[in-house]
């Protein structure tokens, strides 16, 4: 029997291999994106494979785009692959300490009291993949063994597109300017907040454009649909209970209703992961979705779509998202 990696392998054979956009209307999609591109001001990376025909096409699909909070996704995977391996239970209690609680968005964090909590494994999973959770995230990323792990796993699955290189408390200060946490005291959230207030707006946009293309925590877009492609074959996971825990945690993740979701006909099915990015200054870090859309008619396709410098505001950059789920819909044969 083949490795649970071997479909990886298979599924970038198969981006080079096939025959460039033979299952999906390339004249609209040539078209349409570039447009869709141009009105944001940024750099758009879109990648698509048929799950039935295994066909593909992209836009900039080698290049690398922030992945902000996309790498939660993969980290779920690790997360359950180190339970697989016996190292972990899903039901076991991981303690939370005040000095692990993380920058930015964590109801973990919000909702915390007194100075350690337990909290199971598999609550941790969800607040992580789904709710998106930078605490929960962390902690995860610590307990497998760091960033490393996340992104050997997915190099060990032919996946080599993907790098994840920094915790989120390191990782969100840094491409500000400001020096990361470690973990060996409480962030002072409030204190952060001032430093970031006391940078020029100006400063702050120009260093942030001057991480836009680091390969650090990054991912192409067609690494991105190699890696969803083993998802939805249930390739990186052994147990089909684990498959099914990380769909319905995608799936059920309400982050992002104005993204790809909402270029999906009704009815459609998304199990999906997002990341945002800041914006100082006006120029956004990144915004972007990606997952396995399930349309009503039973077809399946993996989509990416990743958004990085764009200088228009939070709705047009998602209407950015939902107008390339649209063409994307109407482009598959």
């Amino acid at each position: 029997m083949p490795s649970r990696h071997a479909y990886a392998y298979a599924a970038l054979a198969l981006l080079a291999a096939t025959p460039a956009f033979a299952d999906w209307d390339k004249a609209k999609l040539d078209a349409e994106i570039p447009v869709i591109e141009q009105q944001t001001g940024g750099k758009l990376g879109v990648a698509l494979i048929d799950l039935k025909d295994r066909k593909s096409w992209s836009h900039r699909g080698k290049e690398p785009f922030p992945l902000q909070s996309v790498f939660k996704l993969p980290l779920g995977i690790a997360v359950l692959q180190a339970v697989e391996a016996g190292k972990f239970k899903l039901d076991q209690p991981i303690t939370v300490t005040r000095k692990d609680l993380s920058l930015y968005h964590s109801p973990l964090a919000k909702s915390f009291k007194g100075e350690s909590n337990p909290y199971p494994l598999r609550d941790l999973l969800t607040r992580a993949t789904g709710d998106s959770d930078n605490t929960a995230a962390d902690l995860l990323l610590r307990l497998v063994g760091g960033p490393q792990v996340v992104t050997k796993m997915l190099r060990d699955g032919g996946v080599e597109g993907i790098s994840v290189d920094r915790y989120e408390r390191v990782l969100q200060p840094e491409i500000l300017g400001l020096p990361g946490f470690g973990w060996d005291k409480a962030i002072d959230t409030a204190a952060f907040y001032k430093q970031i207030q006391a940078i020029p707006a100006a400063e702050r946009r120009k260093t942030l454009a001057s991480v836009l293309d680091d390969k650090r925590d990054s991912a192409t877009p067609e690494a991105s649909i190699a890696f969803l492609d083993g998802l939805a074959a249930g390739n990186w996971l052994r147990e089909p209970a684990h498959n099914a825990l990380i769909e319905k945690i995608t799936v059920e993740s309400k982050s992002g209703p104005q993204r790809v979701r909402a270029g999906l006909p009704e009815g459609a099915r998304f199990a999906h992961k997002t990341g945002l990015g800041p914006t100082p200054g006006g120029l956004n870090h990144a915004t972007n979705d990606i997952g396995i859309v399930t349309l009503p008619n039973g077809r399946r396709f993996a989509i990416a779509v990743y958004l990085k410098g764009a200088t228009v505001d939070e709705k047009a950059r998602e209407a950015a998202h939902a107008a390339v789920a649209k063409a994307a819909v109407a482009s598959l044969k």
